[in-house]
């Protein structure tokens, strides 16, 4: 009975992939190109040698800790760029989290260079997005962004493809809009509504439903959304995950 069993197991699975059916259920195989995930879009502002500002759109960016609790972002930006030759010049640039009232200006920054047929092209002239010098480092921030975070870089690695540059930088200083916290603002981090904030994502994807969409309602804290299926006690309770 159990030879029988599986025998008659292996039959349906070879039936089933000479139907031709796609693996893992209905999903379909794409390119290893495909950017079909989710971004945070930034605005990352920089000066050139000439002290003079410049911001533009990046959306591979990412954040690290070290172990001291040090926090990194880093940045990847085609060499070609205006903004990765500003940050190889000064070594430093701000990370500006744009909200949706100011979209289009972000969008604007985001299609245009910083220097148009060798000559500085000011995209703070023409859209009106308000900017300062940074309080700890040699680049410009967006003081319509909720968030803004000061960097001064630290490492750079270069991808062999030349496609892009990445630069990891030391966050310096961190301010957030008081108007996107929610309670007290003893830990203003931990206190962030992102919606409040008005944050952003943006999906490269498919051109059709490529650029901006806005963070939608909270669905939950982390840690607290798994107990309304899984309720305690149920007898599986985890171990805490220890803390790095």
């Amino acid at each position: 009975m159990r030879y029988s069993r599986l025998s008659g197991f292996f039959v349906c699975f070879t039936i089933l992939c000479c139907l031709g059916l796609p693996a893992f259920g209905a999903k379909v195989a794409v390119e290893t190109t495909s950017r079909v995930l989710p971004a945070t879009a930034y605005l990352v502002g920089t000066c050139d040698e000439q002290g003079r500002p410049d911001v533009c759109v990046i959306d591979r960016a990412g954040i690290a800790e070290t172990p001291s609790g040090k926090m990194i972002v880093y940045v990847g930006i085609r060499p070609s760029r205006q903004t990765a030759k500003n940050i190889e010049r000064t070594g430093t640039f701000t990370v500006n989290v744009p909200n949706a009232a100011i979209l289009p200006q972000a969008d604007y920054c985001g299609t245009v260079s910083g220097m148009k047929d060798g000559e500085y092209f000011d995209k703070f002239a023409v859209t009106g997005l308000k900017q300062e010098k940074g309080a700890d480092v040699n680049a410009p921030v967006l003081t319509d962004c909720p968030v803004i975070l000061e960097c001064k870089t630290i490492q750079t690695k270069e991808f062999p493809d030349g496609q892009h540059k990445v630069f990891f930088g030391e966050v310096v200083s961190y301010h957030i809009a008081s108007e996107a916290l929610d309670g007290g603002k003893d830990k203003p981090v931990l206190q962030y509504d992102p919606t409040r904030g008005g944050t952003l994502a943006y999906f490269a994807g498919s051109a059709e439903r490529s650029g901006h969409y806005a963070l939608s309602a909270p669905m939950g804290h982390r840690g607290k959304v798994w107990q309304r299926k899984f309720p305690l006690p149920n007898g599986l309770e985890a171990r805490p995950r220890e803390k790095h």
